[in-house]
């Protein structure tokens, strides 16, 4: 019966947030025994309903402002592990895209300093926000 309980629990989290099996993990141990919440963790992912590796590219996607040391940080926090960390981030040439993207849409662009300070805030790497501020400036200008 707690078992089914604890997995009722589960999915009625899942429904409302997709997160991290950790999280979700954090979540039915302070409700649950710990072999309930095992066993609900492992029906869950038998299902297809508890997906790491999906949760951290639907977390990306949906967080396309941020760079990658910032996203990095994030999902880490959520309690996605380093290998799919490092296989879900954005590859060098899309995050000089989102850069882009990024800085057009921020209306101090034209001051140097706050533009690339404001795209290492956002999680650029100093070099992508030097290289993303140049190209904006040539698009004004020319």
């Amino acid at each position: 019966m707690e078992r089914a309980a604890a997995l009722a629990h589960a999915l009625r989290l899942l429904a409302r947030r997709a997160m991290s099996e950790a999280r979700l993990k954090e979540k039915l141990l302070a409700r649950f025994a710990p072999e309930e919440v095992e066993e609900a963790l492992k029906r869950l992912k038998a299902m297809g309903y508890l997906d790491d590796r999906a949760f951290a590219e639907t977390y990306v996607a949906t967080r396309a402002r941020y760079g990658p040391m910032k996203l990095r940080r994030l999902l880490l926090a959520q309690g996605v592990g380093e290998e799919i960390v490092e296989a879900v981030l954005p590859k060098e040439e899309d995050v000089l895209q989102a850069a882009l993207k990024v800085l057009r849409r921020y209306p101090r662009r034209g001051d140097k300093a706050k533009a690339v300070r404001f795209l290492k805030g956002r999680g650029f790497p100093l070099g992508v926000a030097l290289e993303a501020y140049r190209l904006v400036k040539e698009e004004e200008e020319g």
